[in-house]
């Protein structure tokens, strides 16, 4: 059997392990956190955010080097008919005749070379942009899609006018340009245009971005040129 004294022995040894082990996890736990969890405390704390956003003249120069923001199609196509007579003789005589048919697309957008640095207003991560109307920015024939379609002349004309079909594919430009401003063209290049600058001065830092719209008389007072 075992001795009263040895078990008292035993226990105080026990006791002495159970300390020393603590000391050594207490000690181990204070370098632990010396070392690494003050220290990402204390990174934190002396931690900065830092934001830069442009200021008005970046945003313009930004603006300014997209050139022409094409945001709208408009395609159509005409038959267009020409003819040039001779005010003596009848036309199966001396008259000629074409039919065009031609196909035309028109581009709408903005022309970003309008903007100056009175149109951007920034107040740190905000920034409210006014732009000019969205506008015609060019109108072409499809030659791919265009033709002839007949041609007649008079018993007497020899020498068929050049003008002539030059003169059809003026007429089909007019009609597209006439067309294009009766549709929803120029509504729908601005909806496109607002959406696609708000993303891209986002991209730029801003949390907040307002865009806002010069009026065509605001814009002729400039000696711009309103719907192109």
């Amino acid at each position: 059997m075992v001795s009263l004294k040895s078990k008292l022995g035993l226990r105080i040894l026990g006791l002495l392990v159970l300390f020393l082990a603590a000391l050594w996890l207490w000690n181990a736990g204070k370098r632990w956190l010396a070392e690494h969890g003050l220290r990402e405390i204390y990174d934190r704390l002396g931690a900065r955010i830092v934001s830069v956003t442009p200021s008005p003249t970046v945003v313009v120069q930004r603006l300014q080097a997209l050139n022409r923001l094409e945001t709208a199609r408009f395609i159509s196509q005409h038959v267009v008919e020409a003819k040039s007579e001779s005010p003596w003789l009848p036309s199966f005589l001396a008259g000629e005749r074409l039919l065009l048919v031609a196909q035309v697309e028109v581009i709408a957008g903005l022309d970003m070379k309008r903007i100056s640095p009175d149109d951007i207003e920034v107040k740190g991560d905000e920034v409210v942009v006014t732009l000019p109307p969205p506008k015609i920015l060019s109108i072409r024939i499809d030659e791919s899609k265009t033709q002839v379609f007949a041609r007649e002349k008079g018993w007497l004309v020899f020498n068929p006018n050049k003008d002539l079909e030059r003169e059809a594919r003026l007429q089909a430009l007019n009609e597209a340009r006439r067309a294009a401003m009766e549709s929803q063209l120029l509504p729908f290049a601005r909806q496109k245009a607002e959406e696609n600058l708000k993303t891209f001065l986002q991209t730029l830092g801003f949390k907040r971005v307002e865009i806002r719209w010069r009026t065509y008389d605001e814009t002729a007072k400039r000696g711009e040129v309103g719907n192109g």
